[in-house]
């Protein structure tokens, strides 16, 4: 099986998944531009819109829903560790407090530092047998991905053992093409050299860990399919505006090049600088309303001038003002 038949399996099983639920994966793809729609950083973005639309962070998996924005608040709970062990260890808890189990393991070997998840005995929904599998390995992407950005660098993964009973219905293979792959294993889990345990966590000066910098983390590092390594001129303006830059001159600094040329590269893609920033505002304004958050706090929050200016811009992006868009989400 080719790596581009399994990225091919795995965005049919996003398809599915999403019109089981009512939602048209293409409409979804349109608001998130990522200049690659094979890599696993895409597929979690997209992923995290798919949260956002049916308002469940389980994605309907879970006979507990999870408010959207709950992974950042787990990864905020990391503020404090000081080695990826201490770390990886606080996740674990964190994701068990949340799903109210022992579903989330770390093991220490002699010889490998292990996470663990056991889903054997998770209150799963009746209808979600058949998304099980693929979403509990996209779960595993997404750690490996906070542990890349803990670390600060590339780390290696010596093994992954999934449940999945098919390999053609998993994301692993086209992600990971280096490394040693078991499926129909009891668990999910990820394998790591035991020295990285005692590696101390790299904090970016004015970065907090969440998922944004998680994706662009696994977008830099390379843990793209083969034959899509290079990042589009798009894809690296958005993941620039991920990390915390909001204005033109830093973007453009940030890639070496000018607001001039920004601009130019930017609409020989038929998009602007405006488009990329007011996605990623509107994103992050439908997460902030779910947390029950006022307009008052989200228009700071999200460097308006005030609340007016804030709802001026949601109703000009999504044609509804942001009362009725937490209404009907509610």
């Amino acid at each position: 099986m080719t790596t581009e038949h399994a990225t091919k399996d795995s965005w049919q099983m996003l398809s599915e998944m999403m019109a089981a639920h009512g939602v048209c994966m293409d409409g979804l793809i349109e608001h998130t531009e990522t200049g690659d729609t094979g890599s696993p950083a895409s597929m979690l973005r997209l992923l995290e819109r798919f949260a956002i639309e049916v308002q469940d962070e389980s994605l309907h998996l879970s006979e507990r829903p999870l408010m959207p924005g709950t992974n950042d608040y787990v990864l905020s709970s990391l503020c404090h560790c000081t080695t990826i062990q201490q770390a990886l260890q606080q996740l674990a808890n964190a994701y068990n407090f949340i799903h109210a189990g022992n579903y989330n393991q770390l093991e220490c070997t002699e010889r490998h530092l292990i996470y663990r998840i056991d889903d054997r005995s998770f209150p799963y929904t009746a209808d979600a047998r058949q998304y099980i599998a693929f979403n509990l390995d996209m779960v595993l992407v997404f750690i490996h991905g906070v542990i890349t950005t803990l670390a600060g660098s590339a780390v290696p993964l010596l093994k992954i053992k999934s449940r999945n009973q098919a390999a053609s219905q998993s994301p692993l293979p086209a992600t990971f093409t280096e490394t040693a792959l078991s499926f129909s294993a009891s668990c999910f889990e990820l394998h790591y050299p035991a020295e990285l345990a005692t590696r101390a966590i790299q904090r970016p000066d004015g970065q907090i860990l969440n998922s944004s910098l998680v994706y662009s983390e696994l977008q830099r590092l390379g843990t793209e399919p083969c034959g899509q390594s290079a990042t589009s001129f798009p894809l690296k303006v958005r993941l620039a505006l991920e990390s915390g830059l909001r204005d033109q001159a830093s973007v453009a600094r940030t890639l070496g090049c000018s607001v001039a040329t920004l601009r130019r590269r930017l609409a020989a893609h038929r998009t602007s600088f405006r488009q990329y920033k007011e996605q990623l505002l509107n994103q992050e304004a439908k997460l902030l309303l779910m947390q029950q958050l006022t307009l008052e706090d989200i228009a700071h929050k999200l460097s308006f001038s005030d609340a007016r200016s804030f709802k001026r811009a949601f109703r000009n992006w999504n044609g509804i003002s942001p009362r009725q868009y937490a209404e009907r989400k509610g």
